[in-house]
């Protein structure tokens, strides 16, 4: 009876032991899955950009690119996240949506980004990281097949009014769909419509159309019953730059408030 009442002890203490073994094995590696798991729920693949303006943002696209989640904060041209689809273009990877009532347009060729809020067009590139190579959208050089349209970029960027610096009664102001008005003491004098042209896409005019340049011509109706061409040399949020090509000179603008 005493060899039973032992055996049954032995074998108690046996199957207990292993239970305490495997249990004290398969903690660990429950617990670094459950790190593993934790580590791929936090890597969202997000590329982070700063801008020519000093802001920045992050880029996360999905699988299979049909779309893109842009997020920035408090020092981002907007806040919060935005999600962007993806639309044809000739103009690099290019993708578009709104957020908080602001049109965004994000167009990607090579590393470089050209991001537009707005009428705030800026020019981002990836921040360098030692965790990740920064992505690449492709372009002319590169293999991808794609690269930046200047007129596409212009032509977004240049709507809205600009005031003369020279002459602050006169107002030019660009709409969407290629209008154009000029306004004189708060008064429309002229109307027509603008086409933003390049060498790659030119119109027929009478002087040279330099490469990686943009240009505007205007036709016009009222007080001004002509072709107008003008080179654009700076367009940003605040200011807009045009050198007259037919007759010379320079016309300088500011964002009319």
């Amino acid at each position: 009876m005493k060899n039973l009442i032992a055996g049954v002890i032995l074998l108690v203490i046996i199957v207990g032991g292993g239970y305490w073994y495997i249990q004290n094995q398969t903690a660990p590696a429950d617990t670094n899955m459950q790190a593993d798991e934790s580590a791929m729920q936090q890597d969202t693949d997000s590329y982070p950009y700063t801008c020519d303006n000093g802001s920045e943002f992050t880029m996360a696209p999905s699988d299979n690119l049909s779309t893109i989640q842009i997020s920035a904060g408090s020092q981002g041209a907007f806040t919060g996240t935005a999600t962007l689809a993806s639309v044809a273009s000739n103009a690099g990877a290019r993708f578009e949506g709104s957020h908080m009532g602001q049109n965004i347009t994000f167009v990607g060729a090579g590393e470089e980004v050209q991001l537009t809020v707005g009428n705030a067009l800026m020019i981002c590139n990836p921040k360098p990281s030692q965790d990740m190579a920064p992505w690449n959208w492709g372009d002319a050089g590169e293999g991808g097949g794609v690269k930046q349209d200047v007129t596409v970029i212009v032509g977004e960027s240049i709507v809205g009014k600009w005031q003369s610096v020279d002459d602050a009664s006169f107002v030019r102001e660009f709409k969407t769909g290629g209008k154009v008005s000029d306004w004189s003491n708060g008064k429309v004098v002229s109307t027509g419509t603008y086409t933003v042209f390049s060498s790659e896409k030119p119109v027929t005019v009478s002087f040279p159309i330099q490469a990686n340049a943009a240009y505007l011509q205007l036709t016009m109706q009222g007080t001004q019953a002509d072709k107008l061409n003008f080179k654009v040399n700076k367009l940003t949020p605040e200011e807009l730059e045009l050198t007259y090509m037919d007759r010379g000179g320079v016309l300088r603008f500011k964002a009319a408030q």
